[in-house]
């Protein structure tokens, strides 16, 4: 099955100019966000430096992928020895990564051939903090990491005239939606192209119901696995775009495993049955949770993953025994009224599981006349 990487090599040769910018370019970009850039790549907006001298600076300075389980490596080579993308220049390059703020924030802009900029926000990395801003969107209006992609975007904004695209993987996509929908207004509406959210989660409903969101979604190009179990999570209603991946379950969120075509993706027929399950059982689940509840089962599990002392989840899987040794200390150290309410949260994603099957089979068997 072709990839982004047979992509390149079928496509590589023709510039922007010459093959208008599509659906896997964006996700070349949102997966090139993914590499450590930092000291490579100017942190002001502007002419930046191309991603051919990125690449030499690259071998020549010993740059890392660490953090990442989708490795970006692989890709970079490619596209760093392809005509489309060679001569694509990076600029404005920030990462920041702060557990006391819960904040796990990258971002850099592509300047294409074609004349517009593709601001790409990373998503999510192996660190600890990372993931726990991935939870935080399910009750929090604005995340430190949210925030800050819209305060990029229009800073942005304002050093260039470019058109701009604006995308992610992951929580990247989440981050890039919420820029698109929170910049200043004239940006959004002036500036602003698409919006590329590739299988990223969606938002706290009290965002959803926004004129912001509302005002961005015409835009905005949502595009899953068909078996998506990140893309589906917290609330989504803008229409999903469906591709076949290569992988099974979680492991269809590398964006390696989504199959290609010369032009585009390759659509799947649907989602998966157990892509939509995990997609109404979440809903509903989060639906029954107020905000505190929310608040008090995700500072439940990370409260006990950090308490090991563990920075990333490889730190957390080479000392396993020790990290999670600490973890249960932790829990059984937990206040008891607190363990209580988390315990009672996750009882009700079991409850909520069992009504969405229970509902589903009665749907089968009325349309069976049974």
């Amino acid at each position: 099955m072709a990839n982004i990487l047979d992509y390149i090599a079928w496509r590589g040769d023709l510039l922007f100019s010459e093959r208008p910018f599509n659906e896997v370019d964006n996700l070349i970009l949102a997966e090139l966000s993914y590499l450590r850039m930092d000291g490579f790549v100017p942190a002001e907006p502007g002419e930046g430096i191309t991603l051919g001298e990125l690449y030499e600076s690259y071998r020549r300075g010993g740059g890392t992928a660490e953090y990442h389980g989708n490795d970006p490596l692989p890709l970079f080579e490619a596209a760093a020895s392809s005509e489309r993308f060679r001569g694509v220049r990076l600029s404005a390059c920030v990462s920041e990564t702060d557990p006391e703020r819960e904040i796990q924030f990258a971002a850099v802009c592509f300047a294409l051939g074609d004349g517009t900029l593709y601001v790409a926000f990373r998503g999510t990395d192996n660190s600890i903090v990372g993931w726990r801003e991935d939870f935080n969107l399910s009750y929090q209006r604005g995340t430190p990491g949210q925030l800050a992609a819209a305060a990029y975007l229009d800073r942005v904004a304002g050093c260039t005239e470019r058109p701009l695209r604006v995308g992610g993987h992951s929580k990247g996509g989440n981050f890039a939606t919420y820029a698109a929908a929170f910049c200043r207004e004239d940006v959004r509406r002036e500036r602003v192209m698409e919006v590329w959210s590739n299988d990223g989660p969606g938002f706290n409903r009290s965002l959803v119901d926004t004129e912001q969101v509302r005002a961005i979604l015409p835009r905005t190009r949502h595009i899953i696995p068909e078996s998506s179990l990140i893309g589906v999570l917290l609330t989504n209603q803008d229409e999903k775009e469906v591709v076949r991946s290569s992988a099974s379950g979680i492991g269809q969120h590398d964006p390696y495993s989504w199959e290609v075509s010369a032009c585009g993706f390759v659509r799947a027929e649907k989602q998966s049955a157990t892509s939509v399950f995990m997609d109404e059982t979440l809903d509903r689940w989060v639906d029954e949770l107020d905000d505190a509840e929310r608040a008090n089962i995700v500072a439940a599990i990370f409260d006990s993953i950090e308490a090991s002392g563990a920075g990333t989840l490889a730190e957390l899987n080479e000392n396993w025994w020790p990290s999670y040794s600490a973890i249960l200390k932790a829990v059984r150290d937990m206040d008891p009224e607190h363990r209580k309410n988390a315990l009672g949260s996750l009882k009700k994603l079991a409850k909520t599981g069992k009504d969405v099957l229970l509902s589903e089979a009665k749907k089968t068997l009325e349309t069976l006349g049974v």
